[in-house]
């Protein structure tokens, strides 16, 4: 009986005793896991960031070449509208009847992939539009516009002038431009396009009337002109602007414009000045206004005395909802301003138009400068590209210039009946002048920015 009685003990004690071990385990056991949870979650955590980061550079990376692809497609469309316009420009036939306005078709239209397909599309066109998206390879979504912007001045023509108005002062003969010849100038435009934009500007905005009342228009213009002159040319000019430079640690650039927002650079130029001449105004392109993308500001440049009537009834007249006109011509827009519109006579036109030639800014229909954005988007990768692009002219031919000194005489022949009798001299035939076209360069990207 004592012996049953201590085997109980024994048991007891030994159930005990593991018990305990086993509780110390199970704590150690979830003491490890307390400790190991935070790292490993910590370990997925970083593990999913750093996939998604994969994923993000390689959805920026595809949307990136689709939105090359778009910027080479844009580039592809001008140089198609390129060479049909010189087509046109070389066959007389065809100049005659396809207008530039049935040109601007190769190029105006805006570009969406995948293209939508509606309940208004026919089943040829959506059988045409399933083959067309299966053999395109491109990731993602596409947007791509083409904007005619060839309605502004080109700034840097400021410098073209200071530097040739530099070079006629070593003549001995110098002779200073008269006000009639100034006032046709780029820095002239520049001066007016300013003072209107700052005096409308003043008499309804009052946040802008007690920041800019007073502001002289132009110690703005010597600014922009210091900036982009040349350092020859910079050392006739008055450099009481230098200082206005210095007060912001910096120098006058001395070269021309690169890039519009330059202009945001420059002293006392705020950014709301800056928004009163950014539609007028551009650092591309060649002098060539689309007559058809002329603002209301552009007008009052080119008509000074116009009123806001007489405005208002040439873009009455010109965007006509059921009529809108488009000027193929400077000879269409020749007749609104001379016969229908009556802003001045016919001899005051030419002369108008004649005096900007002269500066190098031509008006016509043909657009040259153009803004290209090429949007992609991949699920949340997305990239936007920005092109600038100009369409040249060809350069005129140099007039060559006859040599007579190698000229020689000729007597008039003798008819066999009168041999002693001089024939009465030939009537000069007067030479038939040369038909004047324009051709166009290859389209070139002036400048580019991505986001």
């Amino acid at each position: 009986m004592l012996q049953v009685v201590l085997s109980k003990m024994v048991v007891k004690k030994v159930n005990k005793f593991l018990n305990q071990k086993g509780s110390i385990a199970i704590m150690m056991v979830i003491t490890a896991v307390i400790l190991i949870t935070p790292v490993v979650v910590n370990f997925t955590f970083d593990t999913n960031i750093a996939k998604l980061k994969v994923y993000n550079i390689e959805q920026k990376a595809k949307a990136k070449l689709t939105a090359e692809s778009g910027l080479k497609f844009a580039m592809a469309r001008l140089r198609l509208y390129k060479e049909a316009y010189n087509y046109v420009q070389n066959n007389k036939a065809l100049k005659d009847s396809v207008k530039p306005q049935i040109l601007d078709m190769l190029w105006n239209f805006p570009f969406i992939y995948p293209v939508p397909i509606t309940n208004k599309t026919s089943l040829i066109q959506k059988q045409g539009l399933e083959k067309f998206h299966e053999e395109v390879k491109l990731d993602g979504n596409l947007t791509l516009s083409i904007a005619n912007i060839s309605n502004k001045i080109n700034l840097n023509m400021v410098r073209i002038s200071l530097l040739n108005e530099t070079e006629k002062k070593r003549d001995p003969n110098y002779q200073p431009p008269t006000e009639d010849e100034m006032k046709f100038s780029v820095e002239s435009q520049l001066f007016t396009a300013l003072k209107n934009g700052i005096d409308a500007k003043l008499l309804v905005d009052d946040v802008f009337n007690a920041k800019h009342s007073g502001i002289e228009v132009n110690n703005l213009v010597d600014i922009l002109k210091l900036n982009i002159t040349d350092p020859v040319a910079a050392e006739t000019m008055e450099n009481s602007q230098m200082s206005l430079f210095q007060d912001q640690n910096s120098q006058p650039k001395y070269s021309p414009f690169m890039s519009f927002s330059e202009v945001y650079t420059l002293p006392e130029w705020s950014d709301d000045l800056v928004a009163l001449v950014e539609n007028e105004f551009t650092v591309h392109g060649a002098m060539m206004i689309d007559l058809n993308q002329i603002t209301d500001k552009m007008l009052k440049l080119l008509f000074p005395e116009i009123t806001e009537d007489e405005s208002a009834e040439f873009f009455k007249y010109k965007n006509d909802p059921d009529d809108p006109k488009h000027f193929n011509s400077t000879d269409e827009f020749k007749n609104y301003v001379v016969n229908i519109g009556h802003l001045m006579k016919e001899s005051e036109f030419d002369t108008l138009m004649a005096n900007f030639k002269k500066l190098g800014v031509q008006f016509g229909p043909t657009p040259t400068l153009f803004k290209i954005i090429s949007s992609a988007k991949l699920e949340r990768g997305s990239y936007t590209i920005t092109a600038y692009v100009t369409i040249p002219t060809q350069p005129e031919p140099r007039k060559q210039v006859q040599n007579t000194e190698n000229q020689t005489s000729t007597q008039t022949p003798q008819t066999p009946e009168n041999p002693s009798t001089p024939q009465p001299p030939a009537a000069p035939q007067t030479p038939e002048k040369p038909e004047t076209k324009t051709l166009l360069l290859n389209p070139r990207i002036v400048e580019i920015t991505v986001s």
